[in-house]
């Protein structure tokens, strides 16, 4: 294979729409239309089930984010295409063309990446920032893994990674960032300032400021079955 080859070979395999197979086949539901339409874990936690959740999030972080430089790591490639595998793989799964470039956050593929470099340091910081405080102390990561996407490039500054994971750390910011602004080609809330909504969008992942009121949402119809998804026929 060439370089390109593991590259674009990374991004389909993260591209892979977890979450919403998951949502699908446990409940019958187009992921996209409940709760922060989050193709991801933590949406399925609250939709589907905290521990289909954790284990589709766990397949997400090992099988998107450490597997793909496992390999190329076996396959002796370069650090420079390893970096760019695993920033593929995130935004496969944050854009994938599976599900019409929508997706999910690409956080838990984003750890298992920086895993996956064994950035042991970086990786232990983060999960206390984003778990610890985050999920158990604080029960709302938005904010916190804000402050992660900052701190990751300095960590990996301050503990003198080679420049192609500067650049991944860097990256991994870029992408995650860019996701939280578009979120799923979503419309603005009605009657919502564009600038409050895209600061909403940066500091905390949602679209208002109420964290239940994004996260517990529904569809304004209950015929499920006519939601944006069955429009998918690759998923048929």
């Amino acid at each position: 294979m060439t370089d390109a080859g593991f590259v674009l070979g990374a991004y389909l395999w993260g591209s892979v729409p977890t979450a919403y197979l998951v949502a699908r086949y446990f409940k019958g539901i187009d992921i996209r239309e409940f709760g922060s339409g989050n193709v991801g874990a933590t949406n399925v936690m609250v939709h589907v089930g905290k521990w289909t959740g954790f284990l589709q999030g766990l397949f997400d972080f090992a099988a998107k984010g450490v597997a793909p430089i496992a390999l190329a790591k076996v396959l002796d490639q370069s650090l420079a295409v390893q970096a760019a595998m695993g920033l593929a793989a995130i935004a496969g799964h944050n854009w994938s063309p599976y599900i019409r470039f929508t997706g999910g956050r690409g956080v838990a593929t984003a750890i298992g990446v920086v895993l996956g470099f064994a950035m042991w340091q970086e990786f232990l910081i983060l999960t206390v920032v984003m778990g610890l405080i985050g999920r158990v102390l604080k029960r709302d990561t938005g904010f916190w893994t804000f402050v992660a996407m900052v701190s990751l490039p300095v960590l990996a500054y301050t503990f003198d990674r080679p420049v192609e994971l500067l650049t991944v750390s860097l990256g991994i910011g870029v992408v995650l960032m860019s996701k939280r602004l578009t979120a799923n080609w979503q419309p603005l809330p009605s009657g919502s300032s564009t600038l409050r909504v895209m600061a909403y969008r940066v500091l905390w992942d949602r679209d208002i400021s109420k964290q239940t009121d994004w996260t517990e949402r529904r569809p304004d119809t209950e015929n499920e079955q006519s939601t944006r998804g069955l429009g998918d026929h690759i998923l048929r």
